[in-house]
Parts: C-alpha cells; sequence; structure tokens
C-alpha cells in the first residue's frame, strides 16, 4: 500500500471580505496551489481534513476557521479554494485584522485520513515518536496514553494526553506595534521573539482565566509521522480549545513544542489539569537515510541528510558574484552583494532575500540547470528539523552583524564552503556563544573541498560530525607544549603518549597547537591510536609554522592573536606536559602556571618532561616566588619534573586514579582543591559551551554532570 503524504502546500489570501465590525472577524478566500492528487480526492471523499492556521499567526492569539456557512472547498485542478474567516482574540494586537493583506500565507490542508491513521502508540513510542520528560534511560512523563473509538473506522485507536510544560511566551506590550505584528503576519514564527519572552510559572498553582490567551509548550518530538492535535483539550467541558496551528510535522517537531490554547469556557481551570490530545498519522518517509533513535528525538540536521557529494552540489549553483544563498524547504534564494558588503545597503538585502525565502515559489530557472541534480538535494532539506530548517549557504563566513541578521529572521545553520580558514577571537566566541546557547542554538558547518569533508563547529572547534561523540567521551584532554623545530628531542613526548593511550583509551584526548614538530608528532600518534586530537592553531604561514588539516577538531586563529589561541587551549585541557621547548614553551609553561593559581583550571600536575634540565630554573624561580609570598605556595608543587617517560605515566596514573590522595601527599589545601573545581567548570561551561568537564573529583564520581 503507497503511503501518501497527508499535508498540503501552504495556502494564502487570494480574496479579503469585508470585516464584520461587530465580532471582528474578518472572512476571506484561501487559495491553496499545487495540492496533491490524492489530498484533492481525500477531500472530494469527505474524509475529515483539517485547515490548520500558520503557526506564527497562531501564537499571537488570531484564529482561523472555516467560514460558519460551512461552505465546502472548491477544487478546481491542482488547487483549493476555501472559504474561511480570521478572528482576533489578543486584545494587545489591537486591529491586526487590518494588516492581513493578499497574498499573505496563512495555512495549510491537513487530511486525518482514518485509514493511515496509527491505532497503536506503543508501537510507535521511544523509537520514532518520543513524547513527555525523560526520567532515566527509556522512561517518560508527563503524559497518557488512552483509547477511543474511531467514528468513521469503528477500530479502538489510541492517542496521547500530554501535560504543559512549566514555562510560557508572554507578549511583551510595549514591544507590540503594527510593525512588530505586520512582521509575524509576514514571516510568522521567526519573528515572534520581538514581542515576547519566555518565562518559567509555577504549573500548580497557576491558574488559565475565561477570555485568556496562554502559548505554552509541550515535550514531542516526531519522526516519519504526523501528529494532529484536537480542537478541544481535557477537561472536555472546560471550553479550552487549541487554536488552529495543530500541526505536528514528520521531523520538524522535536524537544519543545508551543501550544496555544484560549479559554472559551466560564470558570478559571488549573494549567496543571490541562491536557492536550494527539492522534497520530502515517505518512511518506522522504528520507533516504534510515530513522535513528538519537535523530527522531533531537531533529535532523543538514549533516543527517546530505552526502558530501550532495553538499558539493549546493555550491554549484551559487552565482560568484553572491553573497550567499538561502535554503527554506524547496526554494532557493539567492543573496545579491551590495558594493559595499559591510554597509547597511547589505543588511536590507538580505532581509529582503530573507522574506523572499518565506514565500513558496519555483526555483529559478537558472538553478534548475545546474548539474541536473539540485532539485533533488533541496527535496531532502524538506526533513531538516524545526529552527534548523533553513540554511545559508556561502563561500566566506558572513560578517558577524551579518549573522545577527539571518538568526534574528529564524535561520539557524550556516553552511560554507572554506579551506582552513582562520577568526578573528570574537568571531569564534560568537559561534561557541550562538552554537551552544539553551535555546535555538546554530550550526556552523564547514565545507572542504580539498579534503571533501564536511565538518561542524562543536564546543570551539570544527570537526566532522561523527566525531562529536568522540569529543564528549574524552575525559583527561592533555595539552603537549613543545618546540615546532626539528631541534627538539621529542621522544619522550612520544613515548609517552603511546604509554597513556594503551591505560586510558577513549577516555583521553590530545590538545597542541595545530602545527608542526612536536604538534604534527602528537597528532599523529592520536590518529594511530584513535583517540581525539585537537588543534588549538594560530596563521603562522610567515614564520614558517604551517597549521595542520589532519586534526580530528581545528580551529585556526588569525595572525596576532597568540594569546587568545593558548587561552583556548588553557580552557579545553586539564592535564598539562611540557616538553624541551624553546620561547613559546617558555611563555605557555608560565601561562600554565598563571591558569592554576588564578583556579581557572583544575588543579593537576604540572609535568615537565626535562631529560636536561631546561626546566631547572623555572622551578627554581617558581619556589623562590612561593617563599617571598608573591604567589600561593602550593603552586611549585604541582610542578612535576620527570627525566623518564615512566616517572610521568606513573604521576599521571596515580593522580588519576586517586586525585584527593596525590592532592594530600602534595600538601595542596583543600580550599584552593575546591575552589579550582567550581571556578574552572563554570568558566568552561561558559567559555566553551561545556556542561561535563572532569574537574578530578571523586565525591562525584570524577565526573561533573
Amino acid at each position: 500500500m503507497q503511503i501518501f503524504q497527508i499535508i498540503s502546500p501552504d495556502g494564502y489570501i487570494a480574496e479579503l471580505h469585508d470585516q464584520k465590525e461587530d465580532n471582528g472577524i474578518l472572512a476571506s478566500r484561501f487559495h491553496f496551489p499545487f495540492v496533491s492528487d490524492y489530498i484533492c480526492s481525500a477531500i472530494r471523499e469527505k474524509k475529515p481534513f483539517v485547515f490548520s492556521g500558520r503557526s506564527g499567526n497562531a501564537q499571537i492569539g488570531i484564529k482561523t476557521d472555516l467560514a460558519e456557512e460551512g461552505n465546502p472547498p472548491v477544487i478546481q485542478g491542482s488547487d483549493i479554494f476555501v472559504e474561511a474567516q480570521l478572528q482576533n482574540l489578543n486584545p494587545l494586537l489591537g486591529n491586526a485584522l487590518d494588516l492581513f493583506k493578499k497574498g499573505d500565507e496563512i495555512g495549510r490542508l491537513v487530511v486525518m485520513d482514518p485509514e493511515l491513521r496509527i491505532r497503536d502508540v506503543r508501537h510507535y513510542l521511544h523509537k520514532r515518536l518520543f513524547v513527555g520528560r525523560r526520567t532515566g534511560k527509556g522512561y517518560y512523563e508527563g503524559f497518557d496514553i488512552r483509547q477511543e473509538t474511531d467514528p468513521a473506522t469503528g477500530q479502538v485507536c489510541d492517542y496521547v494526553a500530554m501535560e504543559l510544560e512549566p514555562y510560557q511566551y508572554c507578549f511583551e506590550p510595549d514591544a507590540m506595534n503594527l510593525s512588530s505584528i505586520s512582521a509575524v503576519i509576514k514571516k510568522g514564527r521567526s519573528a515572534l521573539n520581538s514581542i515576547r519572552s519566555r518565562m518559567s510559572f509555577d504549573i500548580d498553582n497557576t491558574w488559565l482565566k475565561p477570555g485568556d490567551l496562554f502559548v505554552g509548550a509541550i515535550k514531542i518530538s516526531l519522526g516519519d509521522i504526523y501528529g494532529i492535535i484536537d480542537v478541544q483539550t481535557d477537561p472536555d467541558d472546560a471550553g479550552i480549545e487549541h487554536l488552529p496551528a495543530r500541526v505536528l510535522d514528520p521531523f520538524r517537531t522535536f524537544r519543545d513544542r508551543q501550544v496555544e490554547l484560549f479559554h472559551f469556557g466560564t470558570d478559571p481551570v488549573a494549567l496543571k489539569n490541562i491536557r492536550v490530545k494527539i492522534r497520530f498519522f502515517r505518512a511518506k518517509n522522504p528520507l533516504t537515510v534510515p530513522l535513528e533513535k538519537t535523530k527522531v528525538k533531537d531533529g535532523y540536521r543538514l549533516s543527517d541528510l546530505l552526502t558530501n557529494a550532495e553538499i558539493a552540489n549546493l555550491f554549484s549553483v551559487m552565482d560568484e558574484d553572491s553573497l550567499g544563498l538561502i535554503l527554506n524547504k524547496a526554494n532557493c534564494i539567492p543573496i545579491p552583494k551590495a558594493l559595499d558588503p559591510f554597509g547597511h545597503a547589505q543588511l536590507e538585502i538580505i532581509r529582503n532575500a530573507i522574506l523572499e525565502s518565506t514565500f513558496r515559489k519555483n526555483l529559478p530557472p537558472a538553478m534548475e540547470k545546474g548539474n541536473g541534480k539540485f532539485k533533488n538535494t533541496l527535496e531532502k532539506l524538506s526533513a531538516l528539523g524545526g529552527v534548523n530548517s533553513r540554511v545559508f549557504i556561502g563561500r566566506d563566513f558572513p560578517d558577524l552583524e551579518v549573522v545577527g541578521a539571518l538568526k534574528t529572521s529564524g535561520l539557524r545553520t550556516f553552511l560554507i564552503q572554506m579551506n582552513n580558514p582562520s577568526f578573528a577571537d570574537d568571531y569564534v566566541k560568537k559561534m561557541i556563544a550562538l552554537t551552544h546557547s539553551d535555546h535555538s542554538g546554530c550550526e556552523f558547518l564547514r565545507y572542504d573541498s580539498g579534503t571533501d569533508k564536511l565538518y561542524s563547529f562543536y564546543h570551539g572547534c570544527f570537526m566532522e560530525p561523527d566525531d562529536k561523540e568522540r569529543f564528549d567521551r574524552v575525559r583527561y584532554w592533555v595539552a603537549f607544549y613543545g618546540s615546532h623545530t626539528s631541534e627538539a628531542d621529542n621522544r619522550l613526548t612520544i613515548e609517552l603518549i603511546n604509554k597513556l593511550a594503551l591505560r586510558l583509551g577513549y577516555e583521553m584526548g590530545i590538545v597542541h597547537g595545530g602545527g608542526p614538530g612536536l604538534m604534527k608528532e602528537a597528532n599523529d600518534l592520536a590518529r594511530q591510536h584513535n583517540i581525539m586530537s585537537v588543534g588549538i592553531a594560530i596563521d603562522l604561514e610567515g614564520e614558517h609554522q604551517a597549521s595542520l588539516t589532519t586534526c580530528d577538531g581545528l580551529i585556526k586563529y588569525k595572525e596576532g592573536l597568540r594569546l587568545a589561541r593558548q587561552d583556548h587551549l588553557q580552557k579545553l585541557s586539564n592535564l598539562p606536559v611540557v616538553n624541551t621547548g624553546g620561547y613559546g614553551s617558555a611563555e605557555e609553561l608560565a601561562i600554565t602556571i598563571t591558569s592554576m593559581k588564578l583556579h581557572e583550571n583544575a588543579l593537576a600536575p604540572i609535568i615537565l618532561l626535562d631529560p636536561d634540565n631546561l626546566w631547572e630554573h623555572v622551578k627554581k624561580q617558581t619556589r623562590k616566588i612561593a617563599s617571598k609570598k608573591y604567589g600561593p605556595a602550593f603552586t611549585p608543587r604541582l610542578i612535576q619534573s620527570c627525566s623518564t617517560a615512566e616517572e610521568a605515566v606513573k604521576i599521571l596514573l596515580a593522580f588519576i586514579g586517586n586525585p584527593d590522595q596525590w592532592y594530600r601527599a602534595h600538601k595542596i589545601p583543600k580550599e584552593n582543591i575546591d575552589r579550582a573545581r567550581v571556578k574552572s567548570a563554570r568558566i568552561r561551561q561558559m567559555a566553551l559551551g561545556q556542561n561535563k568537564v572532569e574537574t578530578f573529583d571523586m565525591s562525584n564520581l570524577r565526573l561533573t554532570q
């Protein structure tokens, strides 16, 4: 049996009728173009269907309904026309209905085909349907599975009744004006953040009063099935309705899904008692990749859907003179480059392109040609999830102001074709902040045409998407400092890496400067042992220090940002090892000591691989500083000089095995240990977006959760 798509393309206002002044209702005729034969046939057969309003409009309190007269849809070829009406339920919007014009997109038609209804929800639960709050491995709460008899088939079917989450989206009256409301009507959800704020509330002691609009959320993620929210919520007799943005799309519904409730009843109802009812229907799977539990739960991203060859194909249609392209579902909108790409005119051009990308239209003829595969590639992107459903592609990382303009519009995925780029410090920090924000995180992707690889930005560096899991498994990030010259003897470092890798395995990762000499040798060894290697490089090609391109993770800073690069290296690592080196290594050693003195790193042994006593004077100077009380007394006790790799391995394994015992043996004060644990974890969360950091705390299972 062929499983059809049950949802139509977006419809728009084709004709505006006279507004009924007495009840604030605007009657309109809506046009749904290019509707599939299946949907047209289903409506002719009088199968149940939903006229679903546009999500952004419903979230500001605009109710979309079929006409009171109940005129059936008119079908003309592949076009469907519906007589319907708009009603403003939000008193803060004023005369918002006057802002609707011909051409405004308003919603979709969805067939609730009884033959495609999912009867046994449990069969899908936690495989391609995730509902409720996770309380443990395989355990979720906050929902009930109930049964009803489907009136069309007479069969007993499941549906889900879901609790509301304890937060809501509150309107900001001072931010609401004709311009901001019009932006929501024209752009949809992407413009909502400018007029409202997300706020927590006590769900056990909050009531929904008659005549109130409530915008909240439920927790749900979908795979290749549709969810249709019922207009009536529980309790059935309370008079609370869900506004018409009721369709949960396959793949694009994940994590938190907003819901819009209006109280048409007469008595207040406690929010803790309200349940949102959802029925589920099968859908055609548009993916060529297999469904995976984590992908369904968290949402499909571009790297999940396209091969590297298909990603390269996206760039084949881009004009050399354009700033980039915006991909939105099956739309592809070029962004012309202004004469001054850093001026205000460029931002206005971007805004116009963003607005154009929200309207459904055929591809430009030039893009239809290409190599004949571009359209097929775009079709795959229809499964992109949630905030990642729109993509900016370009040949250069855009200016931060441009990134801000695109993000404000709701665009979250940036795909850039650049080989071995270098970045300013503020750009790296901005990417970290946007990538690991609590809500609506961005994704920065880099396609390297030279290696035909796709890299994703994650916790401060670019890595292949599959390496993110490897990165998260690392507990001990060992920083190796040493000379880039061939004169330095790196044999002790090589021996140390070989021995540690055999003992620590995937829990060990290597951090280095991403350059030649010791850095390259450490990176090559990491690859041999299949342990994670991250290079924090800097543009020193003028000093004959070309950066590596074979690291598992890599970020390169622009020329002159030596200290920013060193700060990044310090924040990622937690076990420093200093080999025989030159002036740069001496600077890195001094910064390492200072970072621990300031409690910015969790306290740990500072290993000096020093067979020829190069660092002897450093040790003496550190002791002298401590004796004069110019610095804390514990600092010299962290420095451990080793003439053999065996000594270093013994020290590190003893420390990792029982940090508290090592601290006691070396008389490291507990107040300094605790302070460093708390401060270093806080700094890494703020600087790199890391929530799990090894702070050598045995009382917390050695890993901060």
